[in-house]
């Protein structure tokens, strides 16, 4: 009996000690295989005896404002579990100490974690933020490195195995630490100009490469001569784009996109254009009105649609004079059809040249 009680401790009151005995009883019987077995194993009389027992152990205990099961053998029908009171590790002076800098209210408010690590931790923190205004911006790993000896402790996907709330504990975030978290940069080619001044983004790898090659061949794209390409990589280009300052002048340059006709690739192009408005960025209407003239689409499956987005990708077409295309974009949006952009292919662009 006790080994079933238990095992709904521990299966059922991981977040909350607090349980209802009516609960308790029901997985009980469920795990004995039944009213039947639960009868052999002494039933409620049995269950009752547990109980008493667990209570005077000090597992458990009823609460006080909690009705009876009026049974003849009563007992209360809510309960808790008795967590001992964990005592904190840290000296009071080593925290008022650094309490003119840090805040520990989380930490007196839960002591259990006070441990010899995270006061490590603190006074590295407390240390650094001493010396803030002397001291340059670093990669999040960096500063990692320097004041958790752990260049991926607040990066690692895979953190459950280690407590890396310090940061979040005494309510400090990145920029207080002067840490960046920088993105991985685009991939990009240039065509060899010393000034990148026109740009277009493909969102997949394989177009990339098409229109790369026919930029070498000396082909225009849509009419258009790109100094550079750059390869999105679906969504990633949204945070990768901060590193166009690297290629070139943001305030100069003008860029094209052109991703797949689908929910995703409309989101992606809102996003640039919201988050980079000091940049000069527009859709390739021609190339997509390009594939919308192959009339081959397929089934988009499981993308969100932001009405938003659709909403900027058809004021895009009025903006070129290609409002006559509006009707099939609504069709597949409303289809949940796509287009993927890998239909303009190189030879797709030797036919549109006229070199085939």
């Amino acid at each position: 009996m006790r080994k079933y009680i238990k095992l709904f401790f521990d299966n059922k009151c991981k977040n909350n000690k607090k349980f209802e005995l009516i609960a308790l009883e029901k997985f009980v019987i469920e795990k004995c295989g039944g009213q039947s077995n639960y009868y052999e194993l002494g039933g409620y009389a049995a269950f009752y005896k547990e109980m008493q027992k667990l209570k005077e152990e000090k597992i458990i205990r009823e609460i006080a404002n909690s009705k009876s099961n009026m049974a003849k053998l009563p007992m209360k029908l809510r309960w808790t579990i008795i967590t001992s009171k964990v005592e904190g590790l840290w000296k009071d002076e080593d925290i008022i100490k650094c309490s003119d800098i840090l805040n520990f209210k989380t930490y007196i408010k839960h002591p259990e974690y006070q441990t010899k690590k995270e006061w490590t931790y603190i006074k590295n923190i407390y240390n650094f933020l001493k010396e803030k205004e002397s001291r340059q911006w670093a990669s999040v790993e960096e500063r990692c490195l320097e004041l958790f000896y752990d260049e991926k402790f607040l990066t690692d996907s895979d953190n459950r195995k280690k407590d890396n709330k310090v940061l979040k504990r005494l309510s400090l975030s990145l920029e207080d630490i002067k840490a960046k978290q920088y993105g991985e940069q685009f991939i990009y080619w240039n065509r060899g100009v010393s000034e990148i001044k026109i740009i277009i983004i493909l969102e997949n790898h394989s177009t990339f490469f098409s229109f790369k090659r026919a930029v070498q061949k000396g082909i225009k794209i849509f009419g258009i001569e790109p100094d550079a390409l750059i390869f999105g990589y679906g969504k990633k280009i949204i945070k990768s784009f901060s590193f166009l300052d690297e290629i070139a002048d943001p305030s100069e340059v003008l860029v094209y996109y052109f991703g797949d006709m689908d929910p995703d690739g409309y989101f992606i192009y809102k996003a640039l254009k919201d988050k980079y408005n000091n940049v000069n960025i527009k859709l390739l209407v021609e190339a997509y009105v390009e594939i919308i003239k192959i009339d081959k689409k397929y089934k988009s499956k499981d993308q969100q649609k932001n009405e938003e987005c659709l909403k900027c990708i058809l004021d895009e077409f009025d903006e070129k004079n290609c409002g006559g295309y509006k009707d099939y974009i609504v069709k597949l949006w409303k289809e949940s059809c796509r287009i993927p952009q890998e239909f303009i292919t190189y030879e797709y662009l030797l036919k549109l040249e006229g070199g085939v």
